[in-house]
Parts: C-alpha cells; structure tokens; sequence
C-alpha cells in the first residue's frame, strides 16, 4: 500500500488530495497535527523549485508605480517642489503686514540741547554725552490697501507654482509611462527578433539537407547564411535597444525594470475631437492656469503700486528713556500711546512710473495667456491626429500581419511542390517580420497617444490617482510626514486643485479670465 499510494501522491495536486493521501500512510490513532506535518513535508519535498519560482513570478510593476517612481526620483521635480514651498513663505511674510510689530532701539552719542533748563544753567551750548532707549509696538491700521496687495500677489503666484508644479509632474508622469511601455515593447520586439532567427536556422538547416540531396545549390545555402547574418544583426540591435530602454526606466524611476511589467491599458472614455479636449483643457489644462494666476499677481501688483498715493496710518505705544550728561544732567522717561501718520507727496514721479510698468505687466500676461491658448490648439490638433494616424496604422498592419502569414504559409507549401523558390520564402519571413515589428509600434503609439492627450487636458495624474501631498511636499517634509495621514479625496473627473489648491474664487469666475 505505501509503495502504491507514493506515486499517486506526487500527482496530486490540491491540498485535499494530500491530505487523504497522508491519512492513508498514518496508523489509525494518529494526530491530526502529526497528519498536517507529513503532508506539509510531502508537498515542499515534491515542489520545492516551483514555489520558489510561483513567487518570482508573481512580482510585477504596474505603470502607476512606475509614474509614482518617477514623480519621488526626479530631481527637477523636487527643486520645483522647494521652490513652491518658498513661496508659500513667501504668502506667510505678505500676511504678516496685517499684525503688530515690535521694535526695540537704543542710542549713544554727544550732542547739544538748547532748552529752558539747559539755558537756564548756561549749558545750551556745550557738547554732552547722551544715551536712550526704548520700546514700540507699532500696529498698522491703513496703508491703502499695499498689504493686501501683497498677500493677494504672493497667493497669485504660489497657485501659479502649483500649477506649474502639477505642469512639469504630468510631464515627468507621461515620460515614466511612456518609458514602461518603450520597456515592455522593446522585451516583445527581441522575442520576434528572436523567432525570425529561430525561423531562418530551420530554412538554413532544410537548405543544407536539399543541397546534400542534390535538390538545391550551394549558392542557395551561402544566401540563406546571408539572410541569417542579417537576422541575428537584427536581434542583436534589439536587445541593445532593450538594454537603452531599461537605462531610460533606471534613469526615471531609480530602479530596474523588474522581469515583469503590467501592460498599460487604454483610458476608459476617449474624448469626441479637438473640440472636446479643448473644453476640457480650458478648466483643467495646469499651464493655462498658471497663465491665468499670473494675471491676478499682475493686478495686484498693479494695486500694490496704486496704495503708494496713499497715507500710512499707524498705533504706536512704548516705553522711552533718555539720559544728558553735563551741567543740566537730564534724565527723561515715557510712555506714550499715539497715531502716526506718515503720507508721501512727491517722488519725482517715480510712483506714476511705477504703476505705468504694473499696468504693462497685466498686458503682458493677458498676451501671454492668449498666446499659450493658440498654442495649446495647435498641440491639441497634432495630438489628436498623430493618435487617429496611430489607429490606422495599428489596423492596417494588423492585416499586414495576417495577410503576410498567410502568404508565408502558402509560400511554404508551394515550396515542398517546387512551385516556390527559396528567394520568395525568404521574402516572405523577412515581410512578415517588419509587419509584425511595425504593429507593435503602432499598438504602442496608440496607448502613449491616448495618454498623451489626457496629459494636456491635465487628467493624466487624476485618473491615475497620484495622490496629492506627495506632489506638493518637499522630500523632506515628505519623510517627516506622518505615516497615518488619510489620503487626499480623488474622482476620476475630479479638477486637480482637489489635490491640494483651493479654488477660492477662480473657478466660480463664469468667464474663467480676469479681464
């Protein structure tokens, strides 16, 4: 029974089978424990190597890892990233105009003070040491409106470095897929490189067996090396251009590329034409935003240079102490609590030429804005066509692909019967080869065209779920940050300040551009 019962156990295959097996080998009274131990020790004596290998396998990167490595490693996102959080200091400092402050002064020197108790002793003339000191707590209470100005200006211009930010990580995010599927398409080109030389060593093998039976030549046999020179010169440059193409992925995310690589799917809904993307691009494209917060800097900027006409209208209270040495001796301590007023009536103009500058500034960015918009069209119509151009391609060498298989196949048969040379199978395999080489290509420039286009509507990042505080934190924030920290709200649609930017009252402007 034990010498029967081995051999069926090593052809099992679920874990009930073991263990039915294994009572059948034990004495009865046996333990059910001591059951379990035998046919654990079965199993991973029978497949120790397969286990090992199941786990190996199983190990893959998805093309959302893939971006998220990109957006931790790259270097020119992390300075963009330090410099968004200086200026959020930046909005800090401007806001800071609206609190008190406090100055301490102290002074020593030599003087004269003419008064009636210096006259009075005959000492209004004489040089005296003289020192003081004291404290003031100023508090602001109108300066025609330049703190405003100030915060409103540095708000502007931390949204705009958060759009530009957002920018350059949907850049960076769109090359690490791009460089994930350059990988994977580079792997399956060395494997077709590789059956078309498997392919051409048969045709040479079967070439030397006619050639020994006298039914074909020898000049047939070189020309058939020759045609497997070129093929294994083929492969050899794919597997170099795999290995550029893992250097690439190295470069972006800071690792490998593992054995496997989970192949990028299509977006789930595809826009209807240039017109569509556009619609999308003008509330979620990030560069026309910033375009947008660099207005509003400029006007408030400008407004900053109109609070100069103003007067400066402050609190002021502290404690005061001086001291004058000579004859008078004077001694002379205070607190005071007073409004100071400060207003300033000529400056040869340069306040009217500054706010001439402030107002080219909102011209400039309004251009500039409107130059981006006819730009940002343009690169949705080349987008939007090198996509559809990659779809006829795809189709067209799909039937490529089957119509020169079937030619090879015909070619082959008609070969046996005499009816083909070998030149027309040779044609043949090599037609075959381009086409399929040429349809993965193609296969490819689809998915990166899709993408390409949620890229500049600024969905890219959003659908994919990249979240948030990584993007805006700088890395050492980033690893000071609580590991706890819930994660930010994301929808598919979701416009990309829910990751981070508050709206305030730029999306609730019905005609989305300050005039």
């Amino acid at each position: 029974m034990p010498n029967k019962a081995l051999p069926c156990l090593m052809q099992e295959t679920t874990h009930e089978a073991y263990m039915n097996m294994t009572m059948t080998l034990l004495p009865r009274g046996a333990s059910l424990a001591a059951c379990t131990v035998i046919a654990a020790a079965v199993l991973f004596a029978a497949f120790p190597a397969e286990a090992g290998n199941a786990s190996s396998k199983n190990s893959s990167v998805s093309v959302r890892q893939t971006m998220e490595a990109v957006l931790k490693h790259h270097a020119g996102l992390a300075a963009l990233q330090e410099n968004r959080e200086a200026v959020r200091h930046e909005v800090t400092r401007a806001k800071a105009g609206w609190g008190p402050r406090v100055d301490a002064q102290a002074h020593i020197g030599v003087g004269s003070l003419s008064n009636s108790t210096t006259r009075a002793v005959g000492a209004d003339t004489s040089f005296d040491h003289f020192s003081g000191a004291s404290l003031t707590v100023t508090q602001p209470l109108w300066d025609g409106l330049a703190t405003r100005s100030r915060v409103r200006s540095a708000q502007a211009t931390l949204d705009s470095m958060q759009e530009r930010l957002f920018d350059n990580a949907t850049t960076y995010a769109l090359d690490g897929l791009i460089a994930h599927l350059d990988v994977i398409r580079s792997r399956e080109l060395v494997q077709l490189a590789r059956k078309n030389v498997a392919r051409h060593e048969k045709i040479l093998a079967d070439t030397r067996n006619r050639e020994q039976l006298g039914a074909d030549s020898m000049a047939e046999v070189t020309h058939t090396q020759g045609r497997l020179s070129r093929a294994q010169s083929t492969l050899t440059q794919a597997e170099l251009a795999l290995e550029e193409t893992e250097r690439n992925y190295q470069r972006l995310t800071g690792f490998r590329p593992p054995a496997h690589l989970e192949p990028v799917r299509m977006p789930d809904g595809m826009y209807d034409g240039p017109a569509d993307i556009m619609a999308q691009a003008e509330k979620t494209n990030p560069k026309l935003a910033a375009y947008v917060d660099d207005i509003r800097a400029a006007q408030a900027d400008k407004e900053l240079a109109e609070a100069a006409r103003q007067p400066v209208l402050n609190l002021q209270a502290g404690p005061q102490t001086t001291h004058r040495g000579g004859p008078a001796d004077l001694d002379t301590d205070s607190v005071d609590i007073r409004l100071a007023m400060s207003w300033n009536l000529f400056r040869s103009g340069a306040d009217i030429a500054e706010e001439k500058a402030a107002m080219a500034r909102v011209r400039q960015a309004r251009m500039t804005l409107q130059n981006l918009r006819d730009e940002l069209g343009q690169q949705i119509d080349d987008a939007w066509n090198a996509w559809l151009t990659a779809q006829r391609l795809a189709a067209n060498y799909r039937e490529a692909v089957r119509f020169n298989t079937l030619t090879r196949d015909a070619y082959l048969e008609q070969f046996v019967l005499g009816e083909r040379s070998l030149l027309d199978i040779l044609d043949a395999e090599s037609e075959l080869y381009n086409s399929e080489t040429e349809l993965l290509t193609a296969r490819n420039n689809v998915v990166v065209g899709a993408w390409r286009i949620y890229g500049i509507t600024g969905r890219l990042l959003p659908v994919w779920r990249i979240q948030g505080w990584d993007l805006y934190e700088p890395v050492h924030h980033r690893d000071a940050r609580r590991q706890d920290r819930e994660p930010l709200p994301l929808t598919g649609t979701t416009h990309r300040h829910n990751l981070m930017i508050p709206e305030a009252d730029r999306d609730t402007n019905p005609g989305r551009y300050p005039k």
